[in-house]
């Protein structure tokens, strides 16, 4: 089985489990799927965020919700700062609430996210990881997963060297919204990790297991 642990509405392969993220419309029809829920700070709305996260609240205990998220702090985006720490901040106390995992959006934030998460008691994975290692390196030694996608298909040493140096019990892989086949983002994690892809897909079986299954 592969494994994409984040990823936005796509047509369903064969032999692939996907986590499916929504960051509107919490109340929709999910029956069948595996979703995360979070509010991006890409998209709050101070005028809107007691009814958004009330929203979040009610629909995100729901089975097929496996994580929340994704969630976080990005200094690129226009979104009021003290904003999003509040918005993020009671998405961690929801985690905890449900006991589920969380998938973290952090942009020129690692530090202000790591501070956020301090004595986190539920699993997080960083998504979408494209940075050189002593920004990640942190991450790292905290314990929490890092999740590559489409940067592993491209041709910048920083981040190849980053997943190299990645511990392979901490990663996951992922799609986000790029058009490409988690099967090819597998297929360049064993070779830029230099070992079979079967090993990968047996590693990142035992992670999502750890994660999710508990």
């Amino acid at each position: 089985m592969y494994y994409n642990v984040h990823t936005h509405p796509h047509v369903e392969s064969d032999g692939v489990l996907f986590i499916e993220n929504l960051y509107k419309n919490f109340d929709q029809d999910i029956k069948g799927k595996k979703v995360s829920m979070g509010l991006h700070p890409w998209y709050l709305d101070a005028g809107n965020l007691e009814k958004e996260l009330a929203s979040l609240t009610y629909n995100a205990d729901r089975p097929e919700v496996l994580a929340i998220g994704e969630c976080g702090l990005d200094k690129l985006c226009a979104t009021d700062w003290a904003l999003q720490l509040e918005a993020f901040r009671k998405q961690i106390t929801l985690a905890h609430a449900l006991g589920k995992p969380m998938i973290i959006h952090c942009v020129k934030a690692h530090n202000e996210v790591l501070v956020q998460l301090k004595g986190v008691q539920v699993p997080v994975i960083f998504h979408g990881i494209n940075n050189k290692l002593s920004i990640i390196q942190p991450v790292i030694d905290r314990g929490f997963y890092l999740s590559f996608g489409k940067s592993l298909l491209g041709i910048n040493e920083a981040t190849l060297h980053t997943f190299k140096s990645t511990p392979l019990e901490q990663v996951f892989l992922e799609t986000d919204d790029a058009d490409v086949d988690i099967k090819e983002i597998y297929k360049s994690a064993s070779r830029i990790k230099n070992i079979s892809e079967k090993e990968i897909l047996l590693q990142l079986e035992k992670n999502f297991l750890n994660v999710f299954d508990r």
